[in-house]
Order: C-alpha cells, then structure tokens, then sequence
C-alpha cells in the first residue's frame, strides 16, 4: 500500500536524521562518540550500535552503523558515518561541524527505498551532566536531506527531491526559530498495489500528483510558546495551510517526552499514545487553523461522485446543501449550523477556500478540551471559539 511505503520511507529518513542529529558523546573519543549516540538517541525511542569507530585527526569515522526504532522489526544499516571538525565547547560538550551519511537503499516487501544521504552542520553534543533537555537532546543550525525515491523496478511509487530544516541558535530559556522546506515530491499511483484506490485516482484524474510543502515556526523556551505556519501544496489540486499556536511546550515537557520514551521504549504503540495523550494535556490552545484553498480537486471530486451516482455536479451539490443542516443539527447549536451551512454551501457553489478556526479569547488547556469532549462534544464549539467560513 502506498501509505505504508511512504511511512517506512519517512521513518527510515527519520532514523537517520536522529543518527546524524544524535552526535558525539560529551569527550572527544571514538568510544565516547559511540556511548554518547547511544544515550542520546534513546531519548528518541531508538537504539543505537556501531561495529567500530576512529579517530582521523578532528574526525570521528563510525563504521558498521545500525540503527533500531524499539518497536519496529525492521532496522536501518548504514556502512559509515563521519562526523568532521568536531571541537570542544566546554563543560564537556563539544560541536559537530557537519555530519554525513552517504547514499544507501534498502529492500522492504518488494519495494526498493533509496536514500541520497543527509549532512548535519553545527551540530552541538551536551556534556554528560547536562540538565536543560533541550540541548541534551541535540540542537543544530542546518538539515539537508538528499533525495528519497521508493518504488518496484524502475518506476518509483514515490520519489522526493530532498528536504532543508534550518534553526537558529539555541540558547537556554531564549527564542528558536525554524524553516523547514520539503522539495518537490512525486506520487505515482500507478505504481501502487491498490487496484481500487489506483482506479479511483485515475478517475479524479490524478494518477501522479505533485507537491511540497513549507512550514515556519517559533518556540519560545522561556514562556513555553510555540507557533507554526505550514503549507502543504499539491499541483492543480489544492493547498492545506496550517496555523497553530499553543502555550505551555515548556522545557519540562520536553524532559517528560524523552522520559517517558526511554521507560516505554518496550510498550505497545497504544501505551505509548495513552502516555503521549497525558502529557499533551499540559499544553494550552491558543489557536489553530486549517484553510483547504481550492486548485480544481474539488470539482473533481464533485464530478467523480456524480458519475458514481448517476447523477450531475449541481445534483451533487444540492443534496449535500440539503443533507448538511440535518447533520450539524446533532451539534444543537442552531447559529454554529447555520454559519457552516452557509459557508460550505458557499464553497461548493463557487470552490476557492474553506477554513475551520478555533479562536478563543484566552489559551484553553488542553485538558479542559478533553474534559469537555467527553462530557458534551458540543461544547468544544463554544470552548474552543469554532468559526468555519469560505472564499475570504
């Protein structure tokens, strides 16, 4: 299935982006380069070996390098990894000018994933008694991850042209801001085992789809707020753009995420999830939306259900402007019913933007939310401030 393959396709990136982020240890050593990855790398749920390292002068060569998510069967081996111009910076930590893993690719159920490589520069490794969890976990100046193809033969399923992340500097209790661009994807359903959702994107007419995505954000250390901008586009179909902001991500957060993935690391995934969900509700809502803006897939859609019910694009549209009032009636908020009404049957009328927002007066906790979804769902509604409107 194409979703599985471009998960197994992320997590290997992933893998490999904690491998490079992970670092040295605190001394400059080969052997502690290996511990130190070790460590830190357990703060991400996975686990780390080396068959072998050396020093070459500045550089740390680390040979025969696997890397294990702790709840995955597959892991990722990589040949070598250098780690070059690595400096002391005091306190026992030390900087990474650049870490590289070269190209490799792997086989996975019959599908073939290969990986360009991926460079980390500026990377700095906290000293083994560092306590602010930010920086023990790894900070960086600059990603870039090389191209990313996966598919059977010689036609890739999926293929990326590579990924940028840049930050700037971290300093404890200060502001961090990132930006972080996704190049140029392809996706080609032909290629993919699904005949039924191969077909049905070959009716809407999108048997290959193209895209990228951009995203902006803030953290702010001190306070424990943070904000992100992000923008996932897809060629002659539509744009996703989401805006967030949420307060209380504070660096004692962070220490508990990484706890919690050191002592869950042999739990089930949904252990897990019920764990990440307590956390989470210590975090406070400050406003978030998503705005779908219209490049022609809605009237395809519209036309791939007419053609399925035998019907038109206005016959279509009709019976959703008449169905939606009964549905939303559910919500027993007669004046949020109607303003949806009005704006998706806006939208379907004249496709441009949608938009749903929560926008409350004041931060709401998360907690709070949760509270009220399983008291009364309506209720968030009100909780949360919930406006949807379209073609602003």
């Amino acid at each position: 299935m194409i979703a599985q393959r471009l998960l197994t396709s992320t997590a290997a990136a992933s893998a490999l982006l904690f491998s490079l982020t992970a670092g040295a240890s605190a001394e400059v050593s080969a052997d502690a380069v290996i511990d130190g990855l070790k460590r830190q790398l357990s703060l991400q749920g996975l686990e780390f070996s080396a068959e072998s390292s050396e020093m070459r002068g500045n550089d740390v060569m680390l040979s025969g390098v696997t890397i294990t998510p702790a709840t995955a069967a597959n892991k990722f081996t990589i040949d070598q990894i250098l780690l070059e111009d690595v400096e002391e910076a005091g306190n026992g930590a030390f900087v990474v000018g650049r870490a590289a893993v070269p190209a490799f690719s792997n086989e996975n159920d019959g599908y073939t994933i290969s990986f360009e490589g991926a460079a980390v520069e500026g990377y700095y490794i906290a000293g083994p008694d560092e306590t602010d969890p930010t920086a023990k976990g790894g900070v960086y100046r600059n990603i870039e991850i090389g191209g990313v193809t996966v598919g059977k033969g010689g036609t890739p399923a999926f293929k990326l042209e590579g990924a940028t992340v840049a930050m700037s500097p971290y300093e404890v209790g200060g502001t961090m801001d990132y930006d972080v661009k996704v190049n140029d994807f392809t996706i080609d359903f032909s290629q993919i085992d699904d005949p039924k959702a191969k077909a049905t994107m070959s009716a809407l007419g999108y048997e290959t789809l193209t895209g990228r995505v951009n995203a902006t954000g803030r953290w702010d250390a001190g306070s424990g707020d943070a904000s992100m901008s992000q923008a996932i586009i897809l060629d002659d179909a539509a744009t996703l753009n989401i805006d967030l902001a949420v307060g209380g991500y504070t660096p004692e957060l962070i220490a508990a995420l990484q706890e919690m993935n050191k002592q869950m690391q042999d739990q089930s995934d949904q252990a897990k999830g019920l764990a990440m969900m307590g956390l989470m509700q210590q975090l406070q809502i400050g406003n978030i939306s998503i705005e779908l803006v219209d490049d022609s897939a809605t009237g395809k859609v519209l036309d791939f259900v007419a053609k399925q019910q035998g019907s038109t694009r206005e016959g279509v549209v009709a019976m959703a402007k008449g169905t939606l009032p009964f549905a939303l009636a559910q919500l027993q908020n007669p004046e949020f019913a109607a303003s949806v009404t009005a704006a998706v049957s806006a939208y379907l009328d004249n496709p441009g933007s949608l938009k749903i927002a929560a926008l409350p007066a004041a931060p709401v906790p998360v907690a709070q939310v949760v509270g009220a979804a399983m008291a009364a769902p309506q209720s968030i509604i009100g909780v949360l401030n919930i406006k949807v409107t379209a073609n602003e």
